[in-house]
C-alpha cells in the first residue's frame, strides 16, 4: 500500500469519526421514572400487567447504588494474591493479560466493529434501543421465551459491572436490574466513558478480559495499533467467546493431525486455529459495510485475508518469581470456592470466573525470603548433575530393557535432535525405517522414529522425543510432535504399520522426498515438534511450616517459565527408600517394636523362593541390627522383614494417617506389598508436598496437618469469604514421634546415608531415597524450624549419576540457606521418654561384654517398653585360634584365646543360602570343636586356668564352667548329668566333653555332683 493511500484511508477513517461524534447527542429530557416506565410498558406484554410492579420492586429492594467516581476503579476487577507478610505477589491475570486502556488509545475500527456488531445507535440512545426492544418482545411472545438481542452496550456494561454473579441467569428480576444500572449509567457518565469502561470489561475468550487484553492474546499488539482485520476478528467474539475464540488450547495429545497450529512451544499444550471464528468474522466485516464504517474496497481486501497468518499468540507473563506456587494458590482457591458456595457455584468455570473478575484479595502463606533464595538455587545449574546416559553410535539416548530384573536389550528413549531435523528443518526417516508397496504407497514402520495410534479421531502419528545440549554440556529434551496426514490419506496395514495413499504422493510431491543418503524427508509444512527444551534432570522443591502446615515455598521444575506450567512438586514419582520411615518404622514403633528391636539382616526369600530383596551394600548383609541402624543404613532386608510382620494394609493405615492420598488398594497392580510398602516401589508414588508433609507429621509431635497454600480470602470490600482453618489428623503419640525423629538424625548426623544433608550447627532428621534403577532420588527431612524435600529426577526414566546423595546435597544447600539467620535449636523431647544403655546386637540391657564388643548405645524408649533382661546374644568363648572353632583340652595354649563372640538366638547356615554369611557371621559362637588338635597329635592337655569367663573357683580349688560342669583339684570332671571323668580315663567319650552343650551329655549316667557346702558365689 503506497503512504497516499494510506494516508486517505487514515483521513477517511478519522472524518468517521468525526462524522459519528458531531452527531447531536439527545439529552435526555425524561425523568428517571418515565424511562423505567416505558421499559415496564413493553415488559407487562410479556409478564402481564397484575405482577409487573411487584416484580419491580422485588427486584430493586437490594440494588447496589451507583457511584459513578469508582466504576473506573471497579473495571479493574483482578483479583490479587499477597506473600504472608502482606506483600503484593501477584496481580491474578487470565493467561497472564488484563490491562485496561483509555477510549483515546483504541484503534477507531475496533471502535466501530463493536458498534457495527453491537450497538450501532449506541451514540443516540439513552441506555436501550426501544425499538429493538419492542421487537424482540414480540419475538419472544410468538416463541413463549425471554426476549434475545436486546442489550446495548449499555446493558453490557452494567450487566458486567453490577451483574456479575448473575450475568449468565435468564430472569425477568436480571433484567429489571440490568435497566435501572443501565439508566444510572448513562445518566452519570459521558458516552465515550461508558464506551471506553465496556470495550475493558468485555470477555473476548481465551481469558482475555478487554480489548487490550485480547489484542495481546491473539495479536502479540496493543489495541491501538490493531488494524481492521485484527478489530473485526475481536468484536466477533463478543457474540460467544467460546465458538468464536480464534485459536483453541489443547493438549498436546488430542491435536488432530488437520487442526492449524499456531504455537506448539509449551511442554503440555498447543495452540491450534478455530475454524469457527471466521463466519462471524465476516458477519462483522458485512455490519460495518452496511454502517458504512468501512468501504467496499476496504471489505473486499478485508474478507479475502487469511487469519491464520495474522494471529501471533501472545506469550505468557511472568512475575518475579515462578509461578509454581501461585498457580497451586490459584487452584485451591477454586476448589475452596466451590466446596464453600456449592449452591451458587456449581462448576469450575464459574469459580475460574469468580477467581479472574471479581477482585478477590488472597492471602497467601508463601514466604517470599525463603522462595526467593529456593529460586535462586534453581536458577543455577551447577547446583544440578549432568545427565550421563547411554548413547548409541549415533548419539541416541538409550534405556535398557529390563526382564525379571536383568538387561536384555536397550531401546532409544531420547533422539538426538540433529538425527531428526535436517538443516532444511524436515523430519528425517531413516533408510530402513520405511518402504514402497507395490500400489506405491508409501510404509513408515512402526516403533521407530515415528509412532502410530487409533484415536477416536482416526490415527494419530507421532514423532517420539528428541534432545539437544548447550554449550554447558546441559541437556534438554524435547516433546516429540505430530506429523499432519489427511485421514483419507492414512491406514494401518495388518502390521500396524502406516500406509500413506500412492494418490497424496503423487498430489503433493514436495510433501515427501529423498535425501542423497537414501532418507526420507517430510516437509517441515505438515509436521510439529516442541521447540521448548526442558533441561534434564528435573527437580522440585517443597519446604513447610509444620506446625501450621503452611506451605512457605515451592518450586515445581528447572528452568521453567510461565504460567499453568507441570508442577512436579505436586506430581507423584516412585519414594524408593524414603518410604519407610512413615509406611514401616514408625508403624512399628507405634505397634510393639522399639529402636532397639533386633531384626537379623541375613538372606531373605520371597513367595516363590527367590532371594529377595538385595542390600545396597557391597558386603551383602550385615547381621543382627537393631531397627535405628538398620533405617541409619537404609537396609533393604529389615524393613521387608517388618513390613511382613506388621502387615502391608498397617503401612497403608498410617500412610492415609499422614495425608498420601496415591496409594493404590486393589486392582492388578495394587501397592498391597512389600515392595511398594518397604522399598518405595509404588503404583503412582508420592508427590514431593504429600511426602513432605508426611515427614512434618513427626516434626510435630505426631500431628499431620493438610498443607495449605492461602490462609484467607476477601472480597473487594474486604469481607472474609474463605478461611483456611488447619485440618489435623492424630498419627503417633509425642514420644514415638520423638524417637522416630531421633532415628532419623543417626542417619544425617551420625554418618549414616543421609549425612551430606547435616547442616552446621542445627539439628537435621531426615532419610534419602533412591529408586533400584536410579530414575528418582530424594531427600526428605526436617529441622526443629521447618520441613524439606527435595526430589531429583529424569523425566527421560534414565538412571542418575549419583542417586540420592545428589538430592541430599541440594537440602543441604537450600535449607542452610534457610536457616542462615536462625538460631541452633534441638527437638524438643516430651516427657514419657527414658534413655538407657544396650547392646545394639540383642536390644537388652548392655553388660560387660557388650561394653568390650563395642556394641553399646544409649538409647530411647518410650517409658515401659525399655528392656529388662540383660544382654545374652555375647559370649566369651576359648577358641582355638588355628581351627577357629571351641578349644579343647588337645589345643596348645600358643593357640587358645578367649574371644567375646555372638550367640544367635536364631541360628543362621551359611549353607542353606549358598554360602552367604552376613558381616556379623566372624564373630559368631561356633558350634563345633577343634578338630585339628587331637590326642594323637598334641600331649598338651588345655590349660585349666585359661577358661571362659563366667568360670567359678570355689575354695576347695574346683572350677564351675557355665555350663555346669565341675573341674575337681586333681583334674576329674564332673558333668551336669553326673558323668565323671577320671585323669586317667582315656575313654573318647570322656576326652571330648569339656565345653559340650550338657543336652547332649548321655542321660543314663549318674548324678554324682556337690553342693560345695551350699555357698553362693559371684559369678
Amino acid at each position: 500500500m503506497s503512504e497516499s493511500n494510506g494516508r486517505r484511508m487514515r483521513q477517511n477513517k478519522e472524518k468517521r469519526s468525526n462524522q459519528t461524534k458531531t452527531k447531536t447527542k439527545k439529552k435526555n429530557k425524561i425523568l428517571f421514572f418515565l424511562q423505567i416506565s416505558f421499559l415496564l410498558v413493553i415488559l407487562i406484554g410479556f409478564v402481564g400487567a397484575g405482577v409487573t410492579v411487584g416484580l419491580v420492586k422485588a427486584a430493586l429492594k437490594d440494588v447496589k447504588p451507583v457511584d459513578p467516581s469508582k466504576i473506573p476503579m471497579m473495571l479493574d476487577e483482578n483479583s490479587v494474591i499477597f506473600d504472608s507478610s502482606g506483600n503484593l505477589l501477584e496481580k491474578i491475570q487470565s493467561n497472564g493479560l488484563r490491562t485496561i486502556v483509555k477510549y483515546e488509545d483504541i484503534d477507531e475500527d475496533l471502535k466501530n466493529a463493536f458498534r457495527a456488531t453491537e450497538d450501532r445507535t449506541f451514540f443516540e440512545h439513552q441506555g436501550f434501543n426501544y425499538r429493538r426492544l419492542a421487537g424482540a418482545v414480540i419475538e419472544g411472545l410468538k416463541n413463549k421465551s425471554m426476549p434475545k438481542g436486546t442489550s446495548t452496550i449499555t446493558q453490557q456494561l452494567a450487566r458486567n459491572i453490577y451483574l456479575a454473579e448473575i450475568k449468565s441467569e435468564k430472569s425477568i428480576t436480571r433484567k429489571i436490574k440490568e435497566a435501572y444500572y443501565a439508566v444510572q449509567i448513562e445518566r452519570a457518565l459521558k458516552k465515550e466513558q461508558i464506551f471506553e469502561a465496556y470495550l475493558n470489561t468485555i470477555y473476548l475468550g481465551s481469558g482475555a478480559k478487554g480489548v487490550q487484553a485480547a489484542a495481546q492474546t491473539y495479536f502479540s499488539k496493543d489495541a491501538k495499533d490493531l488494524d481492521l482485520v485484527e478489530s473485526a476478528l475481536i468484536a466477533g467474539i463478543t457474540q460467544s467467546p467460546t465458538r468464536h475464540s480464534p485459536f483453541i488450547t489443547k493438549k498436546k495429545v488430542d491435536v488432530a493431525d488437520d487442526e492449524y497450529i499456531l504455537d506448539d512451544s509449551d511442554e503440555l499444550y498447543t495452540i491450534v486455529f478455530n475454524e469457527e471464528c471466521l463466519d462471524r468474522f465476516g458477519d462483522v466485516l458485512y455490519f460495518m459495510r452496511i454502517n458504512d464504517f468501512i468501504t467496499e474496497a476496504e471489505y473486499e481486501e478485508a474478507k479475502n485475508v487469511d487469519l491464520k497468518t495474522r494471529l501471533k499468540p501472545g506469550k505468557l507473563k511472568n512475575t518475579d518469581i515462578s509461578s509454581f506456587f501461585t498457580d497451586l494458590v490459584k487452584d485451591e482457591v477454586i476448589e475452596a470456592l466451590m466446596a464453600e458456595f456449592p449452591d451458587e457455584i456449581t462448576t469450575r468455570e464459574e469459580a475460574q470466573n469468580m477467581l479472574y473478575t471479581q477482585g478477590l484479595q488472597i492471602y497467601s502463606t508463601l514466604d517470599l525470603d525463603i522462595q526467593t533464595k529456593l529460586e535462586n538455587i534453581y536458577d543455577d545449574n551447577s547446583n544440578f548433575p549432568k545427565i550421563t546416559a547411554k548413547k548409541d553410535k549415533a548419539g541416541n539416548i538409550l534405556k535398557p530393557i529390563k526382564r525379571n530384573g536383568k538387561t536384555v536389550g536397550y531401546s532409544i528413549v531420547l533422539y538426538k535432535q540433529e538425527n531428526l531435523i535436517s538443516k532444511d528443518n524436515n523430519l528425517i526417516i531413516p533408510k530402513g525405517q520405511f518402504r514402497y508397496n507395490d500400489n506405491g504407497d508409501l510404509v513408515l514402520l512402526k516403533n521407530n522414529i515415528l509412532t502410530f495410534s487409533k484415536t477416536e479421531d482416526g490415527i494419530l502419528v507421532r514423532i517420539k522425543d528428541s534432545y539437544k545440549t548447550d554449550e554447558n554440556n546441559d541437556l534438554f529434551s524435547y516433546k516429540g510432535g505430530s506429523v499432519r496426514i489427511s485421514p483419507q490419506n492414512k491406514s494401518l496395514d495388518k502390521s500396524n504399520n502406516l500406509i500413506v495413499s500412492s494418490e497424496f504422493l503423487k498430489s503433493s510431491p514436495e510433501i515427501f522426498t529423498t535425501d542423497s543418503n537414501g532418507n526420507l524427508l517430510i516437509s517441515k509444512e505438515i509436521y510439529s515438534i516442541g521447540s521448548k527444551g526442558t533441561i534434564q534432570p528435573q527437580s522440585s522443591a517443597v519446604i513447610i511450616d509444620y506446625r501450621t502446615g503452611e506451605l512457605k515455598a515451592l518450586i515445581g521444575g528447572r528452568n521453567i517459565k510461565g504460567q499453568k506450567q507441570f508442577n512436579r512438586a505436586i506430581h507423584p514419582r516412585q519414594p524408593g527408600s524414603s518410604i519407610k520411615p512413615i509406611a514401616i518404622y514408625t508403624p512399628a514403633l507405634d505397634n510393639g517394636w522399639t529402636a532397639a528391636s533386633i531384626i537379623d539382616d541375613v538372606p531373605h526369600y520371597d513367595g516363590n523362593g527367590n532371594r529377595w530383596p538385595r542390600n545396597w551394600y557391597r558386603d551383602g548383609f550385615w547381621g543382627l541390627m537393631t531397627i535405628r541402624k538398620a533405617l541409619q543404613w537404609s537396609a533393604n532386608v529389615p524393613p521387608v522383614i517388618l513390613s511382613e510382620r506388621l502387615g502391608v494394609s498397617t503401612s497403608v493405615e498410617y500412610l492415609k494417617k499422614m495425608g498420601i492420598t496415591t496409594v493404590v488398594e486393589s486392582g492388578p497392580r495394587s501397592d498391597m506389598n512389600s515392595s511398594a510398602m518397604a522399598l518405595g516401589g509404588m503404583t503412582h508414588g508420592i508427590s514431593p508436598l504429600e511426602l513432605t508433609a508426611a515427614y512434618g507429621s513427626l516434626a510435630n509431635k505426631g500431628v499431620h496437618i493438610k498443607p495449605y497454600s492461602f490462609t484467607k480470602v476477601t472480597d473487594r470490600n474486604g469481607t472474609v469469604i474463605l478461611e483456611n482453618k488447619p485440618l489435623k489428623n492424630y498419627v503417633v503419640s509425642p514420644q514415638v514421634a520423638f524417637i522416630m525423629t531421633d532415628m532419623m538424625r543417626s542417619g544425617v548426623e551420625e554418618q549414616g546415608v543421609g549425612r551430606r544433608a547435616d547442616i552446621k550447627n542445627m539439628s537435621v532428621a531426615g532419610k534419602t531415597g533412591t529408586t533400584s534403577d536410579k530414575i528418582d532420588a530424594w531427600f526428605v527431612g526436617y529441622t526443629p524450624y521447618y520441613a524439606g524435600g527435595v526430589w531429583i529426577g529424569n523425566d527421560l526414566q534414565t538412571a542418575l549419576p549419583d542417586g540420592s546423595k545428589l538430592s541430599a546435597i541440594l537440602w543441604n544447600k537450600i535449607m542452610t540457606e534457610v536457616h542462615k539467620d536462625l538460631s541452633d535449636k534441638e527437638f524438643e523431647r516430651p516427657d514419657g521418654i527414658v534413655q538407657l544403655p544396650i547392646d545394639t546386637k540383642s536390644g537388652k540391657l548392655a553388660t560387660e561384654l557388650s561394653k568390650q564388643a563395642g556394641h553399646v548405645r544409649n538409647e530411647y524408649f518410650v517409658e515401659g517398653t525399655q528392656p529388662r533382661e540383660p544382654d545374652d546374644v555375647h559370649v566369651e568363648a576359648v577358641i582355638c585360634e588355628e581351627s577357629g572353632k571351641l578349644a579343647t583340652e588337645y589345643c596348645p595354649d600358643t593357640s587358645i584365646g578367649k574371644r567375646i563372640m555372638i550367640k544367635r538366638p536364631v541360628p543362621y547356615n551359611p549353607e542353606e543360602n549358598d554360602g552367604i554369611v552376613p558381616t556379623d557371621f566372624k564373630d559368631e559362637l561356633p558350634t563345633e570343636y577343634c578338630d585339628v588338635h587331637t590326642s594323637t597329635s598334641n600331649e598338651n592337655s588345655i590349660n585349666l586356668d585359661d577358661l571362659p569367663i563366667g568360670t567359678m573357683v570355689l575354695p576347695n580349688g574346683t572350677k564351675v564352667l557355665p555350663d555346669g560342669s565341675k573341674i575337681l583339684t586333681d583334674g576329674t570332671i564332673i558333668y551336669p548329668d553326673g558323668t565323671v571323668k577320671h585323669p586317667s580315663d582315656n575313654s573318647n567319650s570322656g576326652s571330648k566333653t569339656i565345653l559340650q552343650d550338657p543336652d547332649t551329655v548321655d542321660s543314663n549316667q549318674s548324678d554324682d555332683d556337690e553342693d560345695d557346702n551350699n555357698r553362693e558365689y559371684d559369678w
